[in-house]
């Protein structure tokens, strides 16, 4: 049974906002879906549940809320996630048909407004199945800015023919002054599409995590608009642990960098690659970068 023709959110990432990751479980065990505030108040007639935060709310959001407000042929039940006390609440509880509370603390804030308010909770996250051990295990990381997902389509094709189990790794971070935008994550979905849904996103991880994963993993995927450069330190760094690099190499890569030596090019990849030569790449590539460390390049700066 439908009850409600959408949960009507401010933000509808979930990835970026703990309210909007919260409305897309409701919505799916209500049997609906989630709309922006903008889109809900398009409706001319129906009936939605407002999941809300004020305080999160900007102008614009705002202003869709009032023209909720002043649609009489459109009910709504509100469910709030805090409580502002503003003149716009207080409109809000009043037209709301059924008022709820995520908290006993929110719901003592209002009930001198709304006498029946009725105070509930928030669920935690589900529990994910523990993934077993895959045969062939991945990792990615960089900022969200520069995935694409062109390279990652061709190891999925590769790692479909090797008839072993994998799995990719996928950790994100955010370059000062982005954002994680919804380019980002079509670019995921198309990521673990390619994949078969052997995927895991990592979100941000310290750099000691990620030393640690990258001594752990099979090898690191890293692929760029053009090719990898001697700047790029995502594969610096991975080929310094001994990790393998999948990558892709044009002509102003480096000349030290060779497929199947010291790290793997996409583009000229036919099989994915066994234990030996996974091994092999692993200690050249350590060699490679045993004299790109900062101590060298202190020197080099202030060389006369």
């Amino acid at each position: 049974m439908k009850t409600y023709d959408c949960v009507a959110s401010f933000h509808t990432n979930p990835y970026t906002c703990g309210v909007a990751r919260f409305n897309v479980s409701l919505a799916g065990a209500l049997n609906s879906k989630v709309l922006s505030l903008a889109a809900a108040s398009s409706y001319e007639s129906g009936k939605v549940l407002l999941s809300i935060k004020l305080q999160e709310i900007d102008d614009a959001g705002k202003s869709h809320l009032e023209k909720i407000l002043s649609n009489s042929n459109l009910a709504f039940d509100i469910f709030l996630h805090a409580s502002d006390g503003s003149d716009l609440e207080n409109q809000l509880l009043k037209r709301a048909q059924k008022v709820f509370a995520a908290s006993a603390e929110i719901g003592q804030e209002i009930k001198s407004r709304r006498s029946d308010v009725v105070n509930l909770f928030a669920p935690g996250a589900p529990i994910s199945a523990v993934s077993k051990q895959s045969e062939i295990s991945l990792l990615t990381f960089g900022m969200a800015h520069k995935i694409s997902a062109t390279g990652y389509q061709k190891l999925a094709k590769i790692l479909a023919t090797s008839n072993k189990s994998f799995q990719l790794e996928v950790s994100s971070a955010l370059h000062e002054g982005t954002s994680f935008d919804a380019n980002f994550f079509i670019v995921a979905d198309e990521i673990s599409q390619a994949f078969g849904g052997n995927v895991v996103f990592l979100g941000f991880l310290a750099d000691q995590e990620v030393s640690r994963r990258l001594q752990e993993t099979t090898a690191l995927v890293a692929f760029f608009p053009n090719g990898v450069r001697e700047n790029n330190t995502t594969v610096m760094s991975a080929m310094a642990h001994g990790c393998a690099v999948i990558s892709n190499l044009d002509s102003l890569s480096p000349s030290w960098m060779n497929h199947g030596h010291n790290i793997f090019d996409i583009n000229k990849l036919e099989n994915f690659p066994d234990a030996a030569q996974i091994e092999s790449v692993r200690k050249n590539a350590q060699s490679a970068v045993a004299e790109f460390g900062f101590d060298r390049l202190a020197l080099l700066i202030q060389k006369d």
